[in-house]
């Protein structure tokens, strides 16, 4: 029954829950997009199988335009072009690959450094067969068209390539490879032109990938991007032909702040380390292109397919009834184990699945599992509760809600302080009233009594006429029963006294509550037929406390507890009544009346204290001690008692009961 109450409360939530989920992926994919490029740029800076040793990368060279080669011009900008020409033409004479200019002649400067440069361009390509790639752009970059004219015009013979680089709209870091876009031509058409990086493979016969991807950065000692081989263009004159030669060759700046972009390394460097000038962008598509590598983002289908596995793992163990503590650690251990898969999948198979939206997803269905799960056990627990809550005490109805299977007929061995409590003379009592009025006082009383019970956390055995029988250390165990029975029995003393108190000032005499409680072993568990049992305690223990219960009667007095529960309740306060011999049994049980402290005197318990050691003793002192005691604390019921006997010749604190 319960089971098909939860299999039609899941139907019902369902629908919703489907509906919940759907609106929270789509914005989960949404929303963690800058999460994601964190995650993204630290996997590729720290874990990309892309590591090369320095120096490793010998077939790209930059020469960069530094603040060093600005201070020998009168003007920085634009770079003096009769000094680039020369550069151009140490370099083509040196006969490398190719040469790459990172640098955007859009204008004029002055006429002969322009032809100069015009003129090397031309020589490099024409005679000595060493291609040139000068970077172009376009209208959308905000280029006039006498700027788009002067671009077109300036060494024709020299190849063109595209400065783009693709950057994150939402961050503006460059992560993505540029390969090339349509641009337009002189006559109003559209054409695809290709990036600097991809035209400098090309024109030397490399394949260049359509299409767009991830841009892989090389790195070196761990966190670092990698350094080309790069040399400050004032330098070039001076330096060795064979540096150059066979080389791509890059020409651009590497100034502090001109044409510097964020790049993934940031996320582990911080802004300053991790921004890198255009030019060393560009050389590391190239490198990629060159290689043929590709960093692959995870096919749809495929990450829907590993998403659904891991979403469906995650909701099966969260929907398994364990503790409440278990199921954060094992959707803990289900996000570890996928960010242990992407970054192997990263690391070794430079294919890269997603993080951040795909965990949070997991986290997502992972807490709406659970939370089904924990209605469903609620609504289960209620159910129980409502059930056997009127019948069976709480204790035990919050173990069979936590343990099902407990339900079922046995008992075990277990220590246990069992409390025995019951209404003085209510027998004769109830002969003198009607019984409506009976009853409403009795369940007046037990209503109360059973409250005071369950709040000191003892499990209630039985309800037996007036008496009231309950034990702790079952069916849980609990390190400090004995403490806690004391306290319940001081409390039940409390309530009892002020309760008779209340009824006689109605008219209505209830006799004393007394309480027996003893602490042992005792075998606890469900006894009766199939049809019908009761959790209950049964052994010598039981019997013991309900006997001292007794005892309290012939000691007059309303508290009663055996050593055994004195022993074990260090933090509460004692007198000691006797040794009390019950009924059967060869060996006395040394008992006690738990004092209340907040209405003690401490006056009173060490003069009764010395008496009691007068009389247990067997001092003839002791009967004068306790006359004495009688005449101070006439109302002294246990003080009465003593004195009684010790005037009666009876010697010692042992006290024969001739009844059970």
């Amino acid at each position: 029954m319960l089971g098909n109450r939860s299999i039609l409360g899941l139907l019902r939530g369902g629908i919703p829950a489907l509906l919940f989920l759907g609106l929270f992926t789509l914005a989960t994919f949404i929303l963690a997009r800058p999460v994601e490029n964190f995650m993204r740029d630290v996997a590729m800076s720290s874990i990309s199988p892309y590591e090369k040793e320095k120096g490793e990368i010998d077939d790209i060279v930059i020469v960069t335009i530094t603040e060093d080669t600005l201070k020998a011009f009168p003007y920085r900008s634009p770079l003096d072009r009769a000094f680039l020409a020369e550069v151009i033409d140490k370099l083509s004479a040196a006969g490398p690959k190719v040469i790459g200019i990172d640098i955007l002649f859009d204008q004029e400067s002055e006429a002969e450094k322009d032809a100069a440069l015009r003129e090397a361009i031309e020589t490099s390509v024409t005679e000595r067969d060493v291609p040139v790639v000068i970077v172009t752009a376009s209208a959308k970059d905000g280029l006039t068209q006498a700027q788009l004219e002067f671009l077109r015009n300036f060494a024709p013979h020299a190849e063109r390539g595209l400065a783009n680089l693709r950057r994150d709209p939402f961050d503006g870091v460059v992560r993505g490879r540029f390969v090339g876009q349509a641009a337009e031509t002189e006559d109003g058409e559209t054409q695809w032109r290709p990036g600097l990086a991809a035209a400098m493979a090309l024109i030397t016969g490399k394949g260049v990938p359509e299409g767009e991807s991830p841009l892989i950065y090389y790195r070196q000692d761990g966190a670092q991007p990698y350094a080309f081989r790069s040399y400050p263009a004032h330098t070039v004159k001076v330096l060795p032909a064979e540096w150059f030669k066979d080389k791509y060759v890059f020409i651009g700046a590497d100034l502090p702040i001109e044409d510097r972009h964020a790049t993934p390394f940031i996320a582990r460097n911080g802004v300053s380390e991790g921004r890198l000038p255009g030019v060393a962008i560009h050389a590391q598509a190239l490198e990629q292109f060159l290689r043929g590598e590709t960093l692959w983002n995870a096919d749809p289908i495929a990450l829907t397919l590993i998403l659904a596995v891991f979403c469906a793992a995650a909701a099966w163990l969260c929907w398994l009834p364990l503790a409440i503590l278990a199921k954060p650690l094992i959707v803990a251990g289900i996000l570890g184990l996928y960010w242990v898969a992407a970054g192997v999948a990263f690391s070794r198979f430079s294919v890269a699945l997603p993080v951040a939206a795909p965990s949070a997803i997991i986290a997502g269905v992972s807490f709406l599992t659970a939370f089904m799960a924990w209605k469903r056990d609620s609504d289960q627990r209620r159910f129980i509760e409502s059930a056997f809550g009127k019948y069976v005490s709480p204790a035990v109805v919050q173990n069979i809600v936590r343990q099902p299977d407990s339900l079922k007929l046995g008992g075990e061995e277990r220590v246990v302080t069992c409390v025995f409590t019951d209404l003085e003379g209510f027998t004769s009592f109830s002969e003198k009233l009607p019984p409506e009025q009976t009853a409403i006082i009795l369940n007046d009383y037990l209503d109360r009594m059973c409250d005071i019970f369950v709040a000191h956390g003892a499990t209630i055995d039985k309800v037996i006429g007036d008496a009231v029988v309950g034990f702790f250390g079952a069916p849980a165990s609990q390190d400090n029963d004995a403490h806690m029975a004391v306290q319940l029995a001081l409390a039940v003393d409390e309530f009892s006294e002020d309760y008779r108190a209340g009824q006689a000032k109605r008219g209505v005499e209830l006799g004393i509550t007394r309480v027996g409680i003893h602490r042992g072993k005792a075998i606890v568990g469900n006894f009766g037929g199939e049809r019908f049992f009761d959790y209950t305690a049964i052994g010598d223990t039981v019997n013991t406390a309900a006997r001292l219960e007794g005892a309290n009667k012939y000691v007059s007095t309303r508290l009663c507890v055996s050593s055994a529960v004195a022993l074990n309740a260090t933090k509460c306060t004692f007198r000691p009544t006797g040794t009390i011999y019950l009924k059967g049994k060869q060996d006395g049980i040394d008992t006690f009346e738990p004092i209340d402290l907040a209405r003690a005197d401490a006056e009173w318990l060490r003069e009764y204290g010395e008496a009691f050691e007068l009389m247990r003793n067997c001092d003839a002192n002791a009967l004068q001690a306790f006359e004495t005691l009688k005449c101070k604390y006439p109302d002294d019921r246990l003080i009465a008692f003593h004195h009684e006997r010790l005037s009666n010749a009876q010697e010692g604190a042992n006290i024969v009961l001739g009844e059970k």
